[in-house]
């Protein structure tokens, strides 16, 4: 399956939406997280990107915020996952967001996931565990 990946607009938030809702960790369990709060991801606060298949469909998308180097979401569909996709847009987001200035990146995720175990294998280091959720950080090295 081939992918497109590029910056998200505001026509994207639909579909990363549906993907956000689909994924089976660090699931979505209430309506704490709406369309409207992917907005100031687009350009305000930072930006997104979005994995693409052929149809134009959103396979995964990413979101990182450029004021607080929080990375806000990185989710791929379910019926995506095991292709590159999510390391990918990792990637893209990472890049970018050094590219800003920031010099250290930080995020959190449920403990004892597929994602805890994808931040560490790509570099990030574990800060503390709180509750159920493992917080990291990435320093950018010059």
């Amino acid at each position: 399956m081939n992918c497109t990946y590029r910056p998200a607009t505001s026509n994207d938030i639909e579909g990363m939406h549906r993907v956000r809702k689909a994924v089976l960790e660090n699931r979505l369990t209430s309506n704490k997280i709406r369309e409207e709060h992917y907005l100031p991801y687009l350009e305000e606060q930072g930006r997104s990107w979005v994995a693409l298949n052929d149809a134009g469909e959103v396979l995964g998308f990413a979101a990182g915020n450029r004021k607080t180097g929080n990375i806000w979401a990185l989710f791929v569909h379910p019926d995506a996952e095991g292709r590159g996709i999510g390391k990918q847009l990792h990637d893209m987001m990472i890049a970018w967001l050094f590219s800003t200035g920031l010099s250290e990146l930080n995020l959190s995720t449920g403990i004892h996931t597929r994602a805890e175990k994808f931040y560490e294998h790509a570099g990030w280091s574990l800060v503390k565990i709180e509750d159920s959720e493992a917080f990291f950080v990435l320093r950018h090295l010059d």
